[in-house]
């Protein structure tokens, strides 16, 4: 019987059918992890890893197919400080220690000294120039820029402190100003021209599911690339030029990895709490190779750090600086295997050194055996996280093995090198040095109770008292009236610290 070809016909309604069923009948694209928002659940349990891994590997070789994904932005050296920038402070201009009101000047080495001292300093500043003023008057976004203290020249000798202490500067681009002085150029024209006017690294794009690619565009024909981050969830083809995200993140016992991250493992997921417990999202950031957004004034709410909590984001991000080129690996390996109930790794490889970064989700400390990893002959192993050189017990049960023991306090942390013997650099036993005189206080020995910040009201000396009354003055007679008022924050809810502490509360409530 001769064979039938199907006919033209027959073909575009074959592609038709195909082309618009919808994903869950696409099994090459589809995975049994799919992403929540920006994260991807781990593995269900341990014995799942296997087929975890190489079920989200599949899943981002396809992804990437259909992307005709380009990474090309993530070797330009101009923009290669974004995967170093492991802790970003978002900052509000009426920080206190940012300006100084009677002597007219911002005053920058205050502010950076405090942080400084706190957790170790930050790589990069978000200045918050916009709320709450936008809209009491006619002024746009880009106005209240060139209106802060000193107009545009003070601005550019402040981005130059920054940058004098090594710490870049982003702007927020905020796409909701709709209501105001017309710019007379889009919103990436005025920004780039404005960012470059002043010297600034990057844009955050508020309440943006990723910052569109004509911001890069108008920031390179001004000879002044700017790095761009998203508030939201940005496609994922928007990867390609948006080299940071910013993580509003959910934190189960078995930590999630970054949507982004996985996909692109030289893009910075910026991670915040959003709340005032920041321990969840340090550990989550240590645990993806990620940065942490330093939060202490949310839109006018203090949310300030616990010591304990202090302590932890210093070391993290001690770590996380000196081997900043393994957290960018391709072969990064998420919940690689562990020993212990509770403990979760990451393993960063490298040309001939590996990192593992692990955090201790259980409430109680945990000791003994933690990671076995592969062993060969001419390599050490460190426990960074505690300053010391581990000596493995080696098992020859299977392939050659090392399994390293040592501590983890209480919902604390781990890290772990193997590296050449004959490779051990300078720079290593400095931090190793460093490491183990933190370590000699445990996180827990910190104070970890939160309080919110008091208030006092500023007394203003009594002006004096006319002999009459002063002309085009109305009487207002006197009555009894109820006072009653409440803030009108855009965050916090009805949290302790939030808005104004009134002479007769104990603490600022919004109501």
């Amino acid at each position: 019987m001769p064979c039938l070809k199907p006919s033209l016909r027959a073909w575009r309604r074959y592609l038709f059918f195909v082309l618009m069923l919808p994903p869950f009948y696409l099994p090459a694209q589809d995975t049994s992890y799919p992403p929540v928002d920006a994260q991807i659940p781990g593995p269900p349990t341990p014995a799942d890893f296997p087929a975890w891994l190489a079920d989200l590997r599949h899943w981002r070789s396809e992804r990437l197919v259909r992307m005709g994904y380009d990474g090309g932005n993530y070797l330009r050296p101009d923009l290669q400080w974004t995967q170093r920038n492991f802790v970003c402070a978002q900052m509000m201009v009426e920080e206190r220690d940012f300006y100084d009101r009677d002597r007219g000047t911002y005053t920058v080495d205050r502010y950076l000294d405090r942080l400084r001292d706190a957790f170790g300093g930050i790589d990069s500043v978000l200045i918050w120039d916009t709320y709450p003023n936008l809209g009491v008057d006619n002024r746009n976004q880009f106005d209240r820029l060139r209106d802060m203290p000193g107009g545009i020249p003070a601005v550019k000798r402040m981005v130059a402190d920054f940058h004098r202490r090594g710490v870049r500067v982003l702007f927020p681009e905020t796409p909701w100003d709709m209501g105001t002085r017309d710019e007379g150029t889009p919103d990436w024209t005025a920004q780039a021209n404005l960012m470059a006017e002043v010297g600034a690294d990057g844009v955050l794009g508020d309440t943006m599911d990723g910052v569109p690619h004509a911001f890069l565009k108008a920031s390179e024909e001004t000879g002044h690339a700017l790095a761009l981050q998203p508030e939201g969830l940005p496609a994922e083809e928007a990867l390609a030029w948006n080299e940071m995200t910013w993580g509003y993140w959910s934190y189960p016992f078995v930590p999630m990895i970054s949507r982004y991250k996985w996909l692109e493992p030289r893009n910075m997921p910026v991670l915040t709490s959003g709340g005032r417990h920041h321990l969840d999202g340090i550990q989550a950031a240590f645990f993806n190779g990620g940065g942490y957004a330093e939060q202490e004034d949310v839109i006018g709410i203090h949310n300030g750090f616990t010591e304990r909590e202090d302590a932890a984001l210093r070391r993290v991000m001690q770590i996380e600086r000196a081997f900043a080129e393994l957290l960018v690996s391709p072969d990064w390996e998420p919940h690689t295997p562990t020993l212990q109930f509770g403990v979760f790794a990451s393993k960063f490889p490298g040309k001939d050194q590996t990192l593992w970064t692990l955090i201790n989700r259980n409430q109680y400390g945990v000791d003994g055996g933690q990671i076995r990893v592969p062993y060969a002959a001419g390599f050490r192993y460190f426990d960074l996280w505690r300053g010391a050189e581990l000596k493995p017990e080696i098992s020859t049960t299977g392939p050659p093995a090392a399994i390293l023991s040592f501590p983890i306090e209480a919902e604390g942390f781990g890290a772990v090198l193997s590296i050449p013997s004959q490779n051990v650099p300078k720079s290593l036993l400095a931090l190793l040095t460093e490491m183990r005189r933190q370590s000699s206080k445990d996180l827990a020995a910190y104070d970890d109770q939160w309080s919110p910040m008091p208030q006092h009201i500023v007394e203003i000396p009594a002006t004096k008292a006319p002999d009459g009354p002063p002309d085009g003055m109305i009487l207002i007679p006197g009555g009894e009236f109820e006072f009653k008022v409440n803030g009108l924050e855009v965050a916090g809810k009805n949290d302790p610290g939030v808005d104004v502490q009134y002479p007769w509360a104990d603490l600022a409530r919004r109501y």
